[in-house]
């Protein structure tokens, strides 16, 4: 397999080079003046983060990144600010150019959604916060539906059309699933991407009738999941409508409610 190095003047042009293709199709003020672009290794992760959340995004520091490992499991992460955006790249990342620009998309995407979620942005500051049995609904919800939606944001600018199609992701969406219970720590991750692969699909990306796109989902992946369906529906409803990456309380809250009713379930069946 062929490894990709990339300097660090090169990772900030391919950089902005994702976010021409994002302002091309969403007219966005991340600019070169609005932005911060620094880089990290796993080795210096940890150092890096914490010096460009103390200089730029001091809200937006958070603890997670200082288990071991952190920062060998992560090729970028976005910031936002009232008035400024960030994003760490790590520089020893060896994706393909295609991978890269796909990655680069997605963080620019998760820049876009914070700030245009909700009037004012900032969706998860605002509402998922706290610690009671709402806000673990609120908290799942959101967690799964920001990571998706990222990734069909970024596979929208990438491809002019679909390209895969349900019968070849099945295998890693069937693989994904039997990943999902509550002491996986992938499992919210491992739900974003069942459906990120499933709505950019030629089937189901390119159908506007839920009752048609669940029958070719159930046909092609042998899907029986009742909560796993209702998960499905509510996001290819929420992206047929318009401005799709607008999201309300409810809709989180009734996401990750159907997200964590199905690890119970699944438990027990």
């Amino acid at each position: 397999m062929m490894a990709y190095r990339y300097t660090e003047t090169e990772l900030s042009e391919y950089f902005y080079e994702a976010l021409s293709m994002f302002n091309e199709t969403l007219d966005t003020d991340i600019t070169s003046e609005t932005l911060v672009i620094n880089f990290f290794t796993p080795k210096n992760g940890l150092v890096v983060y914490k010096d460009f959340c103390k200089k730029y995004f001091p809200k937006s520091y958070e603890a997670q990144h200082e288990v071991d490992g952190f920062f060998e499991t992560i090729a970028a992460e976005a910031f936002v600010d009232d008035n400024k955006y960030g994003v760490l790249i790590r520089e020893d990342i060896d994706f393909s150019l295609g991978e890269l620009l796909f990655t680069f998309l997605h963080e620019i995407s998760h820049m876009f959604c914070i700030k245009n979620e909700i009037k004012g942005g900032k969706f998860f500051d605002e509402y998922c916060m706290g610690s009671g049995e709402e806000d673990g609904y609120l908290n799942a919800g959101y967690a799964i539906w920001r990571e998706a939606v990222a990734d069909i944001m970024a596979d929208s600018i990438m491809s002019e059309f679909a390209t895969i199609s349900l019968r070849m992701i099945a295998d890693e969406v069937k693989s994904y699933y039997k990943q999902l219970n509550y002491q996986d720590i992938e499992s919210k991750k491992c739900m974003s991407l069942i459906i990120s692969y499933i709505m950019i699909s030629r089937e189901v990306s390119s159908e506007m009738k839920w009752d048609t796109a669940k029958e070719k989902i159930k046909n092609a992946l042998h899907i029986e999941d009742h909560m796993l369906l209702e998960i499905l529906r509510m996001v290819f409803e929420k992206l047929h409508q318009s401005p799709f990456w607008q999201i309300t309380p409810e809709f989180i809250r009734e996401l990750g409610y159907y997200y964590l009713m199905m690890l119970a379930l699944k438990m027990v069946l």
